[in-house]
């Protein structure tokens, strides 16, 4: 490699480490770190070939900055302003720092202060590093005299030791790996733990103690941090119930889905959508023109079929899919820090092609039960064109309520600022009678209920239809969340579901009953 790539690849990071220390802020490093690079330059530009290319860069590097320092110590008038300053910068004594920079070892330097104890490390950085005496760090501290000087030594030691071991960072320190999640329950007071999963750092260290119960300093070389912050780190994870430790190692404490599990899951979800998909498409489509025949109000009148289906489709493969679990698991949500009740589940990134997620969110309100109306309200976010940017937000009680007084004509009965409110979210509208109309999907009650309202021969068929899907899905043994996603794929794909730009209604997917 040319000396001038050489240069440029090896020791700009360092230099600038130099300037910083010496100059003691951003803004005169980045001067001081351009005047020696240039130097540098200037010297390879004009032939000049070093015996010893590190020594010759340090060189250049030292003196430029003695200039630097004349330069900041001198007056205008050629007089010292600062001689103490002046004398302490220009010192022929090397200090730890210098003497490491100019032998190349500055970056193993931060590196293996990154594992020193913090208690050893703050007296490290600060006789070193902050230029203060033994004496005032004692009084810093508030601890004797003696105990500084032996953790001084003992640290000076630990720093040799480790400046001769070659440590390996782990990849993802150097390539962070990214995850996904899946939340099932109602989010703490301070948004957790959505509030805490977004951040990269955390994403690496749940994969990194994912079933690999691992120390706070074997995650810190994993993923480049240092040790007293990635203690504090897993700390306040463990507290967040994100992790569980166990004596001094940490594992992610739920569970995560590989590339590897994901693309497993994905081959069976898309074989049983598509076994269960004509099934499901006869019986909504067999509901809804049997109901209209009969009178029967399945879904309302404030929104057209093709809108509703949105709705119709993903509440009746939740229903059928969770019949089909007979042995799920129907223990409550476990209780979390500051109120929270949730569950979490993770996803590797993948790189192959899964169909639009379909999340869901409902009605806010933490006194629901002891409302006179039992109402549920929710609302599914698909996950396709632009529909999840633009679906409204979360609904208090009191607004979902407001949707159903108007869907049932009893507006008059709709608190005022809840009716503004899911006018304002697109919920509800006046028709061109100026009447108030609900433009969500009502269900008069479960496809159960609505069945028995048909005739006996309509029921039979339909039912069939129902219990076909269901029996179905116990036989490819569906285990896996994000079922509704793979139905949207097919009812997208095979065209039953349109979306069209600007005529797709931001509230499709929202439903509610009592």
């Amino acid at each position: 490699m040319r000396d001038a790539e050489r240069f440029a690849e090896d020791y700009l990071g360092k230099l600038f480490y130099f300037a910083l220390k010496k100059t003691g802020n951003e803004s005169d490093a980045d001067d001081l770190t351009e005047d020696i690079a240039e130097a540098v330059l200037a010297g390879l530009s004009r032939g000049d070939e070093p015996v010893n290319f590190d020594a010759w860069v340090w060189a250049v590097a030292r003196n430029r900055w003695k200039r630097w320092a004349r330069r900041k110590y001198y007056g205008p008038d050629g007089s010292f302003e600062d001689v103490d300053g002046m004398e302490a910068v220009l010192s022929d004594g090397e200090d730890m720092e210098a003497s490491f920079v100019l032998s190349e070892d500055l970056k193993t330097l931060r590196r293996e202060l990154a594992f020193i104890r913090r208690d050893y490390r703050q007296i490290l950085v600060a006789h070193y590093f902050e230029n203060k005496s033994v004496s005032a760090i004692a009084r810093e501290f508030s601890i004797p005299l003696g105990t500084v000087k032996t953790k001084l030594q003992s640290s000076r030691r630990k720093l040799k030791e480790g400046m001769e071991m070659a440590r390996t960072f782990g990849k993802r320190s150097y390539q962070p790996e990214n995850i996904t999640f899946h939340m099932d329950g109602m989010t703490g007071d301070f948004g957790q733990p959505w509030s805490i999963l977004t951040h990269l750092l955390y994403k690496n260290i749940f994969l990194e103690a994912y079933e690999n119960p691992s120390t706070a300093e074997e995650l810190a070389l994993e993923l480049g941090i240092a040790l007293p912050y990635m203690e504090d780190e897993l700390d306040y994870l463990v507290r967040e119930e994100l992790l569980k430790k166990s004596g001094n190692k940490y594992e992610t404490a739920f569970r995560i889905y590989s590339r590897e599990e994901q693309l497993a899951q994905n081959r069976a979800a898309m074989q049983t959508a598509k076994a269960v998909w004509p099934l499901l498409r006869e019986f909504i489509d067999g509901t809804e023109a049997a109901c209209r025949e009969n009178g029967v109000d399945w879904y309302g009148g404030g929104i057209s079929y093709e809108n509703a289906k949105w709705a119709i489709l993903t509440r009746t493969a939740d229903l059928q899919y969770w019949e089909a679990l007979e042995d799920l698991d129907d223990s409550p949500l476990p209780t979390r820090p500051d109120h929270g009740c949730w569950t979490i589940t993770g996803y590797e990134t993948v790189d192959f092609e899964i169909p639009p997620f379909v999340g869901q969110h409902g009605y806010v309100d933490p006194e629901d039960k002891n409302r006179e109306h039992e109402l549920i309200w929710s609302q599914y976010k698909f996950r396709y064109a632009d529909l999840a940017d633009r679906t409204p937000v979360h609904l208090t009680w009191l607004e979902a309520l407001a949707i159903w007084q108007v869907a049932v004509g009893r507006a008059e009965e709709c608190d005022p600022d809840a009716l503004a409110k899911v006018m304002e979210y697109g919920y509800v509208s006046r028709d061109g009678q100026g009447q108030l109309t609900a433009g969500v999907v009502c269900f008069a009650g479960d496809p159960g209920k609505i069945l028995k309202a048909l005739p006996k021969s309509e029921e039979n068929r339909l039912s069939e239809l129902w219990n076909r899907a269901v029996e179905l899905l116990k036989e490819k043994k569906a285990r896996w969340s994000g079922y509704r996603s793979y139905i949207l794929a097919e009812a997208l794909s095979s065209s039953w579901l349109t979306y069209e730009e600007g005529k797709t209604p931001d509230t499709v997917g929202a439903y509610l009953y009592r």
